[in-house]
């Protein structure tokens, strides 16, 4: 028996803070937009309107530069707590369609249609519907891309923007993918199209029709994920938030190119970790009571420290600042650290360190660098002590 050909929304709100901001305040409609941080001339932009974008200016470059590019746009200070409300808003409509549904970022869901898009009158009405729906309610628009996995409806949703529906029908795809530069496929970055480049790979098309035996060899075991990928294959289930079972941990590491034992080089790294494990945590709604340190050595050793902290938390820098002391134990006795991690255990939900970082205005930053991270990379906005952390120490992460 034929599996029945899935129906897959990528639901994407346009320019989403930038627009909520404009539907707040009439005033910026038709003008250049940017969304900053805060009003500190060494912030980010968080959000750039389309019309802003047409001098340049977008994500997570700096606001000075956004102003050269762009000198009359309207500045706005983010607010994350008013985009948050916007979000639930619109992902309660997207539930009133389906009930798989699976948010991958305030302004970006991913919806499985498959058994409920004919009680709209099929994939295209039910778009049409739902989209008429939420600037009908939100007084916001979105764009919808369809197809029949997640990676083709993502690819859909980028090739009709803003305000858009583009579907890719099976029949689609192979003329799709026979132009189409590997960047647009959702998973590759710049480095690894760099790499795939340096192969001979030069579109989609190509890397579908790789040797998945030289692809392993070469890139390890996403070589395989990435013919998939050429191939416009994905398997991947819509999950819902409610099935997905709670992480009992969360960890990141970092694999250094060289051992060391320069302390300044390792707090950076520490520091950088530490962000990480609290933006997942924040994104999980968890604070851990327990966090640690794990270190592997020049000769393979690893060991592993950990302490409690008398309130959980989600906070960078009170993980940082819980951590860094058994780093400075370790090192008391010099031995050069080729891998080093950072943990968080204890997890339980809505709890969250209060006391001396109790900081409305650290909390808000908070939010919207998450939010910003979430959506343009998990290195878009970071500390100004690691803004050439990557170059200049030569890391590799995973976590």
């Amino acid at each position: 028996m034929n599996t029945p050909e899935k129906t897959i929304f990528l639901l994407d709100m346009d320019a989403f803070f930038a627009s909520v901001e404009e539907r707040e305040n009439p005033d910026l409609v038709g003008k250049p937009v940017i969304v900053v941080g805060s009003a500190s001339p060494r912030s980010v932009v968080c959000a750039a309107n389309y019309a802003v974008r047409k001098f340049g200016v977008h994500s997570a470059m700096s606001v000075s530069l956004a102003k050269r590019l762009c000198p009359h746009a309207e500045v706005v200070t983010a607010r994350p707590s008013l985009y948050r409300q916007a979000s639930k808003n619109v992902f309660s409509i997207c539930e009133t369609f389906t009930d798989l549904l699976e948010i991958s970022s305030i302004d970006e869901c991913y919806m499985d249609m498959t058994p409920t898009e004919e009680r709209f009158g099929g994939a295209l009405e039910a778009a049409r519907m739902l989209k008429e729906k939420i600037q009908k309610t939100e007084r916001l628009t979105c764009t919808i891309g369809v197809a029949p996995n997640k990676l083709l409806a993502k690819l859909a949703a980028g090739m009709n923007k803003p305000n858009g529906l583009f579907r890719i029908l099976p029949a689609d795809i192979q003329g799709i993918l026979a132009t189409l530069p590997l960047s647009a496929l959702h998973g590759i970055g710049k480095k690894t199209e760099s790499r795939l480049m340096s192969m001979g790979f030069t579109s989609a098309a190509d890397l579908g029709r790789a040797d998945r035996v030289r692809l392993r060899r070469e890139i390890g075991v996403t070589g395989d994920r990435l013919v998939d990928m050429g191939q416009g294959v994905d398997d991947s289930p819509v999950v819902p938030y409610y099935e997905r079972p709670p992480a009992k941990s969360i960890s990141h590491e970092s694999t250094l190119s060289e051992d060391t034992v320069d302390i300044e080089l390792l707090k950076r790294n520490l520091y950088y970790l530490s962000e990480r494990v609290a933006h997942r945590l924040r994104k999980q709604g968890v604070a851990a009571g327990t966090l640690g340190l794990v270190l592997r050595f020049g000769d393979l050793r690893r060991i592993t420290r950990s302490r409690t902290i008398s309130e959980p938390t989600d906070d960078g820098l009170v993980i940082y600042q819980s951590v860094l002391p058994l780093l400075e134990e370790v090192l008391k006795t010099p031995m050069p650290i080729r891998l080093i991690g950072v943990s968080a255990s204890s997890l339980a939900g809505g709890v969250t360190q209060l006391g001396l970082f109790e900081d409305s205005k650290r909390s808000c930053l908070m939010e919207v660098v998450d939010e910003v991270n979430e959506k343009f990379g998990k290195t878009a906005i970071r500390p100004a002590s690691l803004l050439n952390a990557d170059k200049r120490d030569h890391i590799t992460f995973k976590g």
